[in-house]
């Protein structure tokens, strides 16, 4: 059965490349079946913001998603895209607009979005999924999302980077292992661009 039919979706996926893999949809299915996170945190919105959103909605859980992206025009999109499939809901989804601006950390520079767009209502990210900002901003682009979230991601708390296969994010895994000696697992998500779930 296809993800479509799974979800009840009304219209077609549109698999092009950008978006998650269609391997990837299904872990991310599993992964919210499982845990049921009530509190999740994107970073990149698109295809996998209605993919949480109508598993979540099928289970009748509550939660809040947050996701935040540094293009506005596609976070647009994605907002006509929850619209059309039902599930924005403005009670419980958020869409935070985020431009990139430098960011120091330590000895380091890095593009990132504008932290102080990321102000949380709550106290804890059950979780937060990492599929953004694009890699080709700068060297290790994703690594400062767990420096940055570090404070709401306590025990039980879970985060997935995406395309984890290519260099910058296997170093990236590499840095936060060292770096966060509170995780307690982290294990390769086998598809075609590959993940990283790393458990608190």
């Amino acid at each position: 059965m296809s993800i479509e039919k799974q979800l009840n979706l009304k219209f077609p996926i549109y698999w092009n490349g950008w978006p998650i893999e269609k391997e990837f949809a299904k872990y991310l299915i599993y992964t919210i079946v499982t845990n049921k996170p009530l509190n999740i945190v994107e970073l990149g919105s698109g295809t996998s913001s209605l993919i949480i959103l109508k598993t979540l909605k099928k289970l009748g859980c509550k939660y809040r998603l947050t996701s935040v992206d540094s293009d506005k025009i596609f976070l647009e999109k994605t907002k006509n895209l929850l619209l059309a499939e039902d599930v924005y809901d403005e009670d419980n989804v958020k869409l935070i607009f985020a431009p990139i601006k430098e960011l120091i950390l330590g000895e380091e520079k890095y593009k990132w979005y504008d932290r102080d767009k990321l102000n949380f209502d709550f106290d804890k990210i059950d979780l937060l999924f990492i599929d953004g900002p694009i890699g080709k901003l700068c060297k290790n682009s994703r690594y400062p999302a767990l420096v940055i979230m570090k404070k709401y991601l306590k025990e039980g708390s879970m985060a997935i980077l995406h395309d984890a296969k290519r260099k910058d994010e296997l170093e990236i895994v590499d840095l936060w292992k060292d770096e966060n000696p509170e995780i307690k697992s982290i294990s390769k998500i086998d598809t075609e661009r590959g993940g990283v779930e790393i458990i608190f």
